[in-house]
């Protein structure tokens, strides 16, 4: 999305800020006062300014600021509503978020407990003269059951914007209110890029003619239908200038390069088994059969990625010193996955399952231990509160949840169990352990353990990681040194910019590669015929061994260096006897819960609303019983039929690309 370039004009006007009204100067000599006890950051008082400017000079009135993960966009919103309630604008301002979480973050800035203080206190945003203008930005949050009479009464309404959605009671009932009952306002879009799904543009249109000012805060601008937000970017402040400023933690990759020493063949139909090993002469032809996936999915691998990384962790927890409490956050592709890896952590790593936290769409309301006053606790409440010292939990695994606007600064061990087909939500992933634990001049580092075979090189490119330097082993077998503060050049002369190519990085050609030659239209367009070409293995191969022969190490800073350290000598226990065998009923509601869990992913990931969901599951269902069931029904499909499409769910996910599902739910969105 291309920034506005303000130009020499900006400059000058923050010189002396001629030309706005005399309540916005005041405001302005306040904010921009080298006397103020709690200033805002450097680019936080920066981006109020290119609002203001942009607003009252340029007369724009649909603005967007891009800033990284952690550079305090809760901070700027508040500011922003201060300098509208005292220019006289408008009273009335309503922050919407994308969900739950979010809202819950905006919560204890916005709608405080009695002793706490508010944004506008804590940075002391009012003039002494407009403080009792405070008093009328008390809040209201938009929830299920809440009376909307607090609409009326309160100066700021929050809320998810499902609780506008007329395909709700609730929402049908709320976006009335708001468009017949009050008058003008100023919307604040937190998380922006959530925007593509169908029901929140609408909202957002429909509250466009009522609408006097509005700015649309994220740290990633790119929607996930690849299309460029309706709003006007005047400021870009990312991870480059975060980290030469302090803001954020410094980010270091660890990647194993590993080779498989051992495949175990099944014929789940014919019940065949055997091993082969590097030694014997089918093992190359053999290992053509392993998808990239494996090395995260299949319990040998897998084991040895989350050894990795907690030994990263226990790193982080010796630097904490008993400070804070480092958690370790672990990301998986479905909530199968999930359980799996908390039962690796318990069984073969001894982790405690009251230290191991799940949070899934399912969980998210599940008890999982009690308040302080009593009161039950959930799984999504928990989340909220880890690393504070109290907290039992050490480790949480997401299954498409803790995303935008869960903020727990003690992320300091993040673990990739999934490829990530979407920027969007790669760089929210990263962005949830970007935040300092504890602010000042001390640098800090957030560990991110990925493997190569998942392609990730795109993610690391996007936040600054490239380029490799031999060391010495011998200076690198030591606990992990925290990365120097990078030195950041200044572009002086614009005119002399060359624009080089991005790097090129070799990979393997695959059914992505192949589809990406198509254009997107006619993909959206033979959807169906792409689909039914395709053609899954009935017979699987498992990696059961392999050999970690180095590591790398990708710093994600302006010294954009990479280090080839030796390989981790990890052992895994077999526990593969251990699991139990399930019934055909059992196996049928796994299926189907797996397939409502990926239509879930897949919508959410490329940026459609929920509503489509029971459509998607129809058209993989009818997918799996035409290439997988030989056309029989789900209940006519045999135990052993079952079980293979359950071990070919991740390769059936990734065949449902963005373009195919556009063409699936066919609108706009195929257009």
């Amino acid at each position: 999305m291309k920034l506005i370039d303000l130009g020499d004009d900006f400059k000058l006007w923050k010189s002396d800020f001629h030309g706005v009204n005399e309540n916005t100067r005041r405001f302005l000599e306040r904010l921009t006062d080298a006397k103020n006890p709690t200033p805002l950051w450097k680019h936080q008082t920066e981006a109020v300014l290119r609002v203001i400017y942009a607003n009252e000079i340029l007369k724009k009135d649909n603005l967007l600021l891009n800033i990284v993960t952690g550079g305090g966009k809760t901070a700027i919103i508040g500011a922003c509503i201060a300098w509208l309630k005292l220019s006289n604008k408008v009273d009335k301002f309503l922050i919407l978020v994308p969900n739950l979480i979010v809202r819950d973050r905006l919560e204890k800035d916005f709608l405080v407990e009695s002793g706490e203080k508010s944004v506008f206190q804590k940075f002391d945003l009012f003039p002494t003269e407009f403080k009792s203008l405070e008093n009328e930005l008390n809040a209201h949050v938009l929830q299920e059951g809440a009376n909307p009479q607090g609409i009326l009464e309160s100066g700021i309404i929050l809320g998810n914007i499902q609780q506008l959605y007329e395909s709700n009671i609730a929402g049908k009932r709320n976006l009335d209110w708001f468009m017949n009952k009050i008058g003008t306002l100023s919307n604040f879009n937190d998380e922006a890029h959530n925007t593509p799904a169908a029901e929140y543009t609408k909202v957002l249109r429909l509250l466009g003619p009522k609408t006097a000012f509005r700015l649309d805060t994220t740290a990633t601008p790119e929607r996930a239908d690849g299309k460029p937000l309706d709003s006007e970017m005047i400021m870009e402040y990312g991870i480059a200038e975060a980290l030469d400023d302090g803001i954020i933690k410094s980010v270091v990759v660890y990647q194993p390069e590993a080779k498989i020493v051992e495949l175990t063949y099944t014929n789940k139909l014919t019940g065949e088994k055997r091993n082969v090993t590097e030694l014997d002469k089918e093992f190359e032809e053999a290992e053509k059969n392993v998808k990239p996936f494996q090395w995260i999915i299949d319990a040998e691998p897998m084991k040895k990625q989350i050894s990795i990384a907690l030994n990263r962790f226990e790193e982080q927890k010796r630097r904490a010193k008993d400070r804070y409490k480092p958690i370790l956050f672990i990301v998986t592709m479905s909530i199968e996955e999930g359980k799996r890896v908390r039962d690796v952590l318990n069984k073969e790593f001894d982790l405690g399952r009251d230290k191991v936290l799940l949070v899934t769409e399912d969980t998210a309301d599940e008890h999982v231990g009690w308040k302080s006053n009593g009161d039950p606790l959930t799984a999504r409440e928990a989340a909220t509160n880890l690393g504070k010292l109290g907290s039992p939990f050490e480790a949480v695994i997401s299954v498409m949840m803790l995303r935008e606007g869960w903020d727990v600064p003690p992320v300091s061990v993040i673990l990739l169990l999934r490829k990530f087909c979407s920027q969007v939500y790669g760089q929210q992933v990263i962005g949830r352990g970007l935040r300092k634990i504890k602010e000042g001049d001390d640098r800090q580092i957030l560990a991110v353990v990925d493997h190569p075979k998942l392609q990730h090189d795109w993610l690391w490119r996007k936040v600054g990681a490239s380029g490799i330097r031999a060391v010495d082993t011998e200076t690198v077998l030591q606990d992990e040194d925290i990365p120097v503060t990078p030195k950041i050049q200044k572009l002086v002369r614009l005119e002399n910019l060359i624009e080089l190519p991005s790097p090129e990085y070799e990979t393997k050609i695959d059914f992505d590669a192949i589809l990406k030659k198509i254009p997107k239209k006619e993909i959206a367009k033979n959807w169906k015929q792409i689909l039914d070409s395709i053609r899954y293995e009935k017979d699987k191969w498992i990696i059961s061994k392999t050999r970690i022969e180095q590591m790398r190490k990708l710093y994600v800073s302006k010294e954009r260096r990479m280090e080839i350290l030796p390989g981790e000598d990890i052992d895994v226990k077999n526990l593969e006897g251990e699991e139990k065998e399930l019934t055909r009923e059992g196996l049928e509601e796994m299926l189907k819960e797996a397939i409502v869990e990926m239509a879930s992913d897949l919508l959410l990931e490329y940026g459609f609303g929920g509503l489509k969901k029971g459509e998607l599951y129809n058209v993989i269902m009818d997918h799996i019983k035409l290439k997988l069931f030989d056309g029989k029904q789900l209940s006519e499909a045999t135990k052993e039929e079952v079980e293979i499409v359950l071990d070919n769910i991740a390769e059936i996910k990734k065949n449902f690309t963005q373009p195919i599902v556009q063409g699936i739910l066919g609108g706009k969105h195929a257009d």
